[in-house]
């Protein structure tokens, strides 16, 4: 097999290391390495710190690995759920200085993406069940995802706030001052579910529920070399109640399980259980496609190798949310029509890539949900709505541009007195201005809300940047508010924008 097609992804999350080799173009996997389990202390936020020695060991062994397999390309990936931004930096440059590797910290809302797009990427079963309603079943150390799919599309994900790490504190507590600690953790699962259930119930129709990365039951109900297979509900009734029954004493020494393996069955079986109520699923399916195979898939897209644009999952969500804030859709339209056209024709101006252009999009969608609150400041509402509901893919900084999108996006301006702009790092902050700018613009050409724009026609000059409005309508109002909003692109761009109308609707 050919070296230079082959790929290396170590990814660290708060339970251990992982290396995938795989081969891009076919897609295949070559070899899959982990590391020795990190011990789940109390202070979950240490676990990186204490594990230093163990992360260093493995991580030397997998470059071995990869030099043995000829790999020249490779990444390192790792979760940045329980530790802060500081923490992540100290610990990225220990790292580095033992390894030489860069450490890529990833947050919640990337690593919900990356599940997602493990499932939808990797198997022609996926488009398959797909067909009908299915959701998605993940649950990690800090948190569960149960992500929703409707004809093959990514629809939805919800962040529940409950992981193993939260159950594991919670039985322990109650190990020595209660009888039925299962009952009790049970009730807890179903009151943190209590929110999320309201909203699923009332959707009567039968779907399918994906079960991803449970190793333990992926080790009983699936074949070796299997990535997905269905289970039945008699199958997975079986395997309910017969590790129900079981201690975590016999799931150790049985299944040759750790003690936090074992200890986290139990939790496991009893969300799966309401999750299967709530989402009315009568097929089942087990799966170990997870976050490397997501990591995999995206770098093979990034290559030309996958003709696949997983963007579009956060383009439907920003959508879905717009519609369900009853965001002006007309106007919403529009508004990322013309940002987008401004960006295209301003990439000289602004020097900011594919990525950024994402954000702009995302930003716009977005800059509108506040009104679902109250007209009056919508804007600041709109960036606490997306600080509160950081959107799925994005980075927590990227999450941050798009917030800052839309609280800036209509009367207020970004300026370092402010503290939500002062408090940024440089390179956000400029990205913030420079995408505001033109959003500020686009958002201006149709301040009455009444679509009077057919198109424009953008010339940048050396010494303006010339916007042309066809249209057969009074501008008056737009002019106005363009001219008040352009105030900001002269001072980051540094030339002002004008613009002009033209009274015919042909180029």
């Amino acid at each position: 097999m050919a070296a230079k097609n082959l790929f290396g992804v170590i990814y660290m999350s708060t339970a251990k290391l992982e290396m995938l080799i795989v081969s891009l173009k076919p897609l295949s996997v070559v070899e899959h390495m982990a590391s020795a389990k990190f011990v789940q202390r109390s202070d979950k936020s240490k676990i990186y710190q204490n594990e230093l020695g163990k992360i260093v060991f493995s991580l030397q062994g997998f470059q071995q690995v990869l030099k043995d397999y000829g790999v020249k390309r490779y990444h390192f990936w790792a979760s940045q759920q329980l530790i802060d931004d500081v923490t992540a930096r100290y610990l990225a440059e220990q790292i580095e200085v033992r390894t030489g590797l860069e450490v890529t910290w990833i947050s919640t809302s990337q690593i919900n993406f990356l599940r997602a797009t493990a499932l939808m990427g990797n198997t022609k079963l996926f488009r398959e069940i797909a067909q009908r309603s299915t959701y998605l079943l993940s649950i990690g150390s800090v948190a569960a995802t149960l992500s929703h799919f409707e004809h093959g599309r990514f629809i939805h994900a919800w962040n529940i706030g409950l992981g193993y790490l939260e159950i594991e504190q919670l039985t322990n507590d109650l190990r020595h001052s209660a009888n039925d600690v299962r009952g009790i953790c049970n009730d807890y699962i179903c009151s943190k579910l209590q929110a999320l259930r309201h909203r699923l119930e009332n959707d009567a129709k039968e779907t399918n529920l994906v079960l991803q990365d449970f190793s333990h039951f992926n080790d009983l109900l699936l074949q070796p070399g299997q990535d997905i297979a269905p289970l039945s509900r008699e199958q997975f009734r079986t395997a309910e109640q017969d590790n129900l029954r079981a201690s975590e004493d016999y799931l150790r020494h049985h299944f040759k399980m750790d003690e936090t393996a074992a200890a986290r069955v139990v939790p496991s079986l009893l969300m799966i259980r309401q999750i299967i109520s709530m989402t009315h699923a009568t097929q089942l399916y087990m799966t170990r496609l997870n976050i490397l195979n997501g990591l995999a898939l995206h770098q093979a897209a990034q290559d030309g190798f996958l003709h696949t644009d997983f963007d579009d999952i956060i383009r439907t969500v920003a959508k879905n949310r717009a519609k369900r804030y009853q965001t002006d859709d007309a106007h919403r339209k529009i508004t990322v029509e013309l940002a987008l056209h401004l960006f295209d024709q301003l990439k000289k101006l602004h020097r900011l890539g594919k990525r950024e252009r994402l954000l702009l999009e995302v930003g716009v969608q977005l800059e509108d949900l506040g009104n679902f609150i109250q007209a009056h400041g919508h804007y600041r509402h709109s960036a606490y709505i997306i600080e509160a509901n950081p959107m799925i893919g994005l980075s927590d900084d990227e999450n941050e541009i798009i917030s800052e999108i839309a609280r800036y996006h209509s009367a207020e301006a970004p300026e370092v007195r402010q503290h939500h702009y002062s408090h940024l790092g440089a390179d956000i902050q400029m990205t913030v201005a420079k995408l505001v700018a033109i959003v500020r613009l686009a958002d201006a050409m149709d301040d009455s809300r009444q679509q009077k724009i057919q198109h424009i026609r953008v010339s940048l000059r050396d010494d303006a940047v010339v916007i042309t409005a066809h249209s057969m309508e009074n501008l008056a109002l737009e002019e106005w508010a363009f001219r008040r909003k352009a105030k900001l692109f002269r001072e980051v761009y540094g030339i002002p924008a004008v613009l002009k109308q033209r009274r015919s609707l042909k180029s």
